[in-house]
């Protein structure tokens, strides 16, 4: 596959190279392409690499019981690297007191939460849910 990596670094993309994240795919892939803020021209520090791709499918994955699995790792490989290829760049203790206080806010949101460790009307939305889409009346 060719990627004119040019078009990368002008979407403040690092240079990735797309044979060796591909190479491995059992797939053959259409095309891939950089969306979201990148693509437009207005990522911000903390952006995240949207990646688009559309593969071709052997007929038993689409035909058969099992769903088709439409996350493709080589994608997400090229997003981990894009997003944080220079993540060796950060100050560590900055980022290691930054996630020390979310444990900390998310810890104190836990223990002031009302909300039930775990659900409780599941068997009943699974009933409604059922009901409905049957067209039968639900049993009370």
């Amino acid at each position: 596959m060719h990627m004119d990596t040019t078009l990368l670094r002008g979407a403040g993309l690092p240079d990735i190279d797309p044979a060796r994240i591909l190479g491995g795919e059992p797939c053959p892939l259409l095309f891939a392409t950089v969306s979201g803020a990148h693509l437009y021209g207005f990522p911000s520090r903390d952006s995240d690499v949207d990646l688009r791709g559309v593969h071709v499918l052997p007929a038993e994955d689409l035909v058969g019981l099992r769903p088709p699995e439409e996350t493709r790792p080589s994608l997400m490989e090229a997003k981990t690297e894009a997003e944080h290829g220079a993540a060796h760049l950060a100050d560590r203790a900055a980022v290691a007191r930054d996630v020390q206080a979310l444990h900390t806010a998310l810890d104190e949101a836990q223990a002031a939460s009302r909300l039930a460790e775990t659900p409780s009307g599941f068997d009943a939305l699974h009933d409604l849910v059922v009901h409905a889409r049957l067209g039968v009346p639900a049993v009370p």
